[in-house]
């Protein structure tokens, strides 16, 4: 079967290094871009961003403080932070684990430092690499399908979760 001229008239040419890069490139970039952003052809398309079950709801935050499994934060635009005092759990591996964790038991002095101990081996302190810091932005979502598991020191369900795009982990202080 003959291969179909339209079917490869989508792909952008590679750029040579030291070549000219002509406007119709860009513009390809810049439509696809566009598809992506509007729902067109979307790889994540979500039903409408509302608060009914069933819907997620992605949001940007400023941390206010940083507490065991949550962060109490306020909503966040860029420019004006909002009032009102919103607590959002940290992703799982990230929150105060009180048990043991593959045959490691973990003791946290304060919120952001844990000491692992494992039998047969040295204690080990770690921190939030990168650090969770008071007023640093985070996205977070909320809707997520069974819920979060975290709760307030009030026994009240946090319904938001911090998506963790910066890659904090637990790492070895140095020392």
């Amino acid at each position: 079967m003959a291969d179909n001229p339209r079917q490869h008239s989508n792909l952008v040419p590679r750029v040579v290094r030291g070549g000219p890069v002509r406007a119709r490139d860009w513009n390809h970039i810049a439509e696809h871009v566009n598809r992506q952003n509007t729902g067109v052809n979307s790889a994540l398309q979500l039903p409408n961003l509302t608060d009914s079950p069933g819907t997620s709801l992605f949001g940007r935050f400023r941390i206010k403080v940083i507490e065991g499994d949550s962060l109490l934060c306020v909503a966040w635009n860029g420019t004006t932070e909002g009032t009102e005092q919103i607590s959002v759990a940290r992703p799982f591996l990230l929150r105060t684990i009180t048990a043991d964790h593959n045959n490691v038991t973990f003791v946290y002095p304060d919120n952001v430092t844990r000491t692992a101990s494992a039998a047969g081996e040295t204690d080990e302190t770690d921190v939030i690499v990168p650090a969770y810091v008071v007023d640093d932005e985070i996205i977070a979502i909320k809707g997520i399908l069974r819920g979060t598991g975290a709760f307030t020191s009030a026994s009240t369900t946090i319904v938001w979760q911090d998506l963790n795009i910066d890659a904090r982990a637990w790492a070895k202080q140095a020392e």
